[in-house]
């Protein structure tokens, strides 16, 4: 049997007691003649592929695996090019302790709506980004965001382009999970004096957009945003063993590189990889609900990998997350 080791992180601290306090926005009030709009988020669909299973199928399930869920709406005919708008339209928050968990009722006024909805059991926050659009315009699309270390298997979203058109909406949601898995596995032996390894992503997203379910859009190519780096700590058991794994959960996007390094005990790097790219020879492209495992020599004279694609995320029906939900850990 494997031994799984979990990493813990001082970050992870962000998504306790702050992050509890349920976040505020204002929710205009709406007309006479809004429409009742319903939704049920009751069930989990798992789609990737050729995949389609049916995991959780009532509340209890639901709130057996994510603390919080969140309704999330922007006005269609207020996101235009010339006059942007930078907060949501309407948005609550619920929580797994409610009587009616994942049951969602609002009213709105007819129009056209981006409708997002945020499952998970980290709090994060929504809010409206900007992405940039085609011929120097841009658009606002609301994001959820958190610290990228704090990042669990257990966060799900969906989204809808609802237009509201004198009849009330009754919608059922189905949650798709959101992230991505990346998993480095050493064919080759690790060294004595290894004393960690660093996995490294380069221009790292700044949150998950809701509405291409993938990560912000920066636009620019020379405008990189910040790297992000996991840290994974070797033991004295491991070492001098073959076929150790090392596994970061992040968000689904087109990375210009992954670097994974093996570093001794005073910092000097004494073996890196740059993973192979697997879209247009240009990036790692991560696909929501997707795990990837990267396999190859990492010591030996030239360093080099292979990837394998998984978009079978967990075990079958209703028993769908059998992986772990930290942010990254060791076999």
């Amino acid at each position: 049997m494997k031994k799984i080791l979990y990493v813990t992180f001082a970050a992870l601290a962000f998504a306790g007691c702050k992050k509890d306090k349920p976040q505020s926005l204002p929710n205009p009030k709406p007309s006479a003649v809004a429409q009742k709009v319903s939704f049920d988020v009751n069930d989990f669909g798992m789609t990737a592929g050729n995949l389609k299973t049916n995991g959780i199928t009532n509340v209890n399930g639901l709130k057996d695996h994510i603390k919080y869920l969140r309704y999330a709406v922007l006005n269609w005919q207020e996101a235009n090019f010339t006059d942007l708008i930078t907060t949501l339209y309407r948005y609550q928050e619920h929580i797994s302790s409610e009587t009616n968990f994942g049951q969602i009722r609002d009213s709105l006024d007819d129009g056209r709506y981006h409708i997002c909805f945020i499952g998970s059991d980290v709090l994060g926050k929504v809010d409206v980004e900007t992405i940039p659009f085609t011929g120097g315009n841009q658009l606002p699309h609301p994001a959820y965001r958190l610290d990228y270390k704090s990042l669990t298997t257990n966060i799900f979203s969906a989204y809808v382009d609802t237009t509201i058109a004198g009849k009330p909406v009754d919608k059922p949601i189905v949650l798709k999970r959101a992230v991505s898995q990346l998993t480095v596995h050493m064919n080759d032996a690790i060294p004595a004096n290894a004393a960690k390894f660093v996995i490294t992503f380069t221009d790292y997203p700044l949150g998950l957009d809701l509405v291409t379910g993938n990560g912000i859009f920066r636009g620019r190519q020379d405008e990189y945003t910040p790297d992000a780096t996991f840290e994974f700590s070797v033991s004295d058991a491991v070492k001098g063993k073959t076929g150790m794994e090392i596994t970061s959960i992040v968000w689904p996007y087109d990375y210009p590189k992954i670097t994974v390094d093996c570093l001794d005990g005073q910092g000097k790097v004494i073996a890196q990889a740059i993973l192979p790219k697997n879209y247009n020879n240009l990036y790692d492209r991560l696909d929501p609900n997707t795990q990837y495992k990267f396999s190859g020599n990492l010591f030996g004279r030239s360093a080099n990998f292979s990837v394998t694609v998984d978009t079978k995320w967990g075990t079958p029906v209703n028993t769908p997350f059998s992986l772990p939900s930290k942010t990254q850990h060791i076999n």
